[in-house]
Order: structure tokens, then C-alpha cells, then sequence
């Protein structure tokens, strides 16, 4: 999974970075929905546009007018793309380019937008194919009362709500370890039994990733690597 899209080619969340990672046949692109102050749906990580843009204001206080002005000011690769692919992708051309690739849209919710994002992953024929991801557990209880198809990942779960996900169905976690050597097979093994899909932060380099893989985990976030 390319975690907020191919970032190390361009700014994360981007155009570019969307598009490289699905045309590079990742299964999932991995990217964060907020929305505007006149109700726009767009892929942005931070309540804020200070990290990415240099503007010291909230998304949610701006309208999509005033956002699509902007272009990044910090980020990989952005010499190698002409301003009007340097603003702010709309979450629906996310959707887009991951239905026209191939890619799993790996859809983070960050504000209190899920109903939205059915909806729109339902109009696009892609609800079948889309993970609704939150660390907030009612972001995933409401995907799943909108639907019974969308993929659910509780990000940073535990006991209690892995619990909570086998009632809900269809779903998967990640565990909080900063460190691979952290999680024991038997951490692994039990999530399985529960019918959960495990993920771990992150395979950044070949060799991580292969420990993922030997560990049995079902998906694997990177940031880094563009090719096994």
C-alpha cells in the first residue's frame, strides 16, 4: 500500500503522488479525505495547509476555491511538475485514478465525513473495492451502518475494539509498535483467529518488508519503496 500515495516521487497526497503509485500497479493507494468550508471533499493528511502549503489555516475554514489556488511549497519532486497537477487533489479524482488503474482506494477519514465518502465511493462503482480506515472507532462504525461492503481498518486497535470489529465484519487492524521486534507471532496469530487482517507501520526498506511478509501480515503500508 503507498502510503499517502508515492511521496518520495512527489508531495505527499498530490496528483502526482496518487497517480505514480497506482500507475506503478500498487494494490492499494493509501490517502486522507477532509473537507472544505462549502463542503468539498479533498485529499489533504493535517487540519492544517501550513506543512504542506505555507499557509497557516485550516482546511475546514477555507472553501475549494480559495485551496485549489494553492500549490505545495515543501515536498519530493516538485521541480518535475508544472503548478496547475501542484494543488490539492479533490478526493473524487482520487477515486478516480485509483477505479482507472486498478488500485484499492485506502481511504483515511479524517473529519466527521464517512457518510460522504460512501456515498461517493457507491456513485463511483467502487464501494466493493474501497477500505474506510480511521483511529477514530465511530468514523468506523458509521462506514460500516452505510455499508455492508466497504472494507473497515481500525488503525492503532486493541483488545476491546478488535472485539467490536468481528461484530462489525469484513475488517482489519493495525497494532501500535513502533518496532517489528515488538510484535510476537502469537499477536499475529490471534488477530487471525478473531477472522482480522493485521497491518504494521511501515515497510520502508526491502528488508522490512519481507519480515511483514514472513510475520503473515495481510498488507503492507510503505513510504519509500517504489518496487519490490
Amino acid at each position: 500500500m503507498a502510503h499517502r500515495g508515492s511521496h518520495s516521487l512527489a508531495p505527499e497526497n498530490s496528483l502526482p503522488a496518487l497517480e505514480g503509485a497506482a500507475k506503478r500497479g500498487f494494490w492499494a493507494v493509501e490517502s486522507d479525505v477532509r473537507r472544505t468550508k462549502d463542503g468539498i471533499l479533498v485529499c489533504h493528511h493535517d487540519a492544517t495547509l501550513k506543512k504542506m502549503f505555507g499557509v497557516n489555516e485550516r482546511v475546514a475554514n477555507l472553501t475549494w476555491g480559495e485551496i485549489k489556488k494553492l500549490t505545495y511549497t515543501r515536498g519530493n519532486g516538485r521541480e518535475n511538475y508544472p503548478a496547475a497537477r501542484l494543488r490539492m487533489p479533490l478526493f473524487a479524482e482520487y477515486i478516480e485514478i485509483c477505479r482507472d488503474h486498478g488500485s484499492v482506494p485506502f481511504i483515511e477519514i479524517k473529519d466527521d465525513v464517512t457518510d460522504e465518502v460512501i456515498r461517493m465511493v457507491r456513485d463511483m462503482k467502487m464501494e466493493e473495492r474501497s477500505v474506510i480506515s480511521s483511529s477514530k472507532f465511530p468514523h468506523i462504525e458509521a462506514a460500516r451502518a452505510a455499508s455492508k461492503k466497504v472494507f473497515l481498518h481500525h488503525i492503532f486497535s486493541d483488545e476491546e475494539h478488535m472485539q467490536k470489529l468481528v461484530r462489525l465484519g469484513h475488517a482489519g487492524v493495525s497494532h501500535k509498535r513502533t518496532e517489528l521486534d515488538d510484535i510476537s507471532a502469537a499477536l499475529v496469530e490471534k488477530t487471525h483467529a478473531l477472522g482480522l487482517r493485521v497491518c504494521l507501520r511501515a515497510g520502508d526498506t526491502k528488508e522490512t518488508v519481507l519480515k511483514m511478509l514472513e510475520m503473515g501480515l495481510d498488507y503492507i503500508p510503505t513510504n519509500a519503496i517504489l518496487k519490490m
